[in-house]
C-alpha cells in the first residue's frame, strides 16, 4: 500500500514539475516529457498489463493539465506503456544505452500518435512538426532520463536483514 502512494505522490510531483518548471524549459521549442521518463521507469520490468494500465493512468494526468485533446495522451502513453513492458524487459540487454534508446523511441512514437490525433491525420502537419519538435523532444526526454535511470541505480536499495526486518 506504501508503494501505491509512494508512486502517487511522485506522479503528482512530476506532473506539477511537468506543467510548471519544465514548461519553460525549451531548446529549440521542444521540452522534455517528465512523465515518459517516470511511464518508463515505472513499467520497464513489469508485464504488459501494468504497462496499460500505468500508462493510461499517467496519460490521463497529463491530460487534465490540457484539456483540448482529452484522452489523446491517455491512450499514447497506453501503447507507449505496453510497448516498454513488452520489449523493454524480454528484448533489450540490461544496459544505460539500450534504456536511452528505448526511450527515444518510445517518445517518438508518442508524438506520432498524439501529432496525429492533433493535427485530424494531415500528413502536411504532421511530418514538418515531427522533424521540427518530436525528434528534439525525444532525445532530449532520453538523455533526461538516462541520468533519472543513473541516479535510481545508484541509490541503495532496501536490505531485509536476518529476522525479515528492514
Amino acid at each position: 500500500m506504501t508503494y501505491l502512494l509512494r508512486i502517487v505522490f511522485a506522479a503528482l510531483v512530476v506532473f506539477i514539475l511537468q506543467i510548471t518548471v519544465v514548461h519553460n524549459v525549451t531548446a529549440a521549442g521542444a521540452s522534455p516529457d517528465l512523465i515518459m521518463v517516470m511511464l518508463v521507469v515505472l513499467v520497464i520490468d513489469r508485464n504488459p498489463i501494468a504497462g496499460i494500465i500505468a500508462g493510461f493512468l499517467l496519460g490521463f494526468l497529463q491530460d487534465l493539465g490540457n484539456a483540448s485533446f482529452l484522452g489523446m495522451n491517455a491512450l499514447a502513453k497506453s501503447i507507449v506503456g505496453y510497448g516498454i513492458a513488452r520489449y523493454g524487459r524480454d528484448y533489450l540487454p540490461d544496459n544505460i544505452l539500450f534504456k536511452g534508446l528505448l526511450v527515444f523511441v518510445a517518445c517518438l512514437i508518442h508524438d506520432i500518435i498524439t501529432l496525429h490525433i492533433a493535427t485530424l491525420f494531415d500528413p502536411a502537419e504532421v511530418i514538418p512538426a515531427f522533424f521540427r519538435y518530436s525528434i528534439l523532444s525525444a532525445a532530449y526526454t532520453a538523455l533526461l532520463a538516462v541520468l533519472v535511470m543513473q541516479i535510481i541505480d545508484i541509490l541503495p536499495r532496501r536490505m531485509v536483514r536476518s529476522g525479515g526486518r528492514y
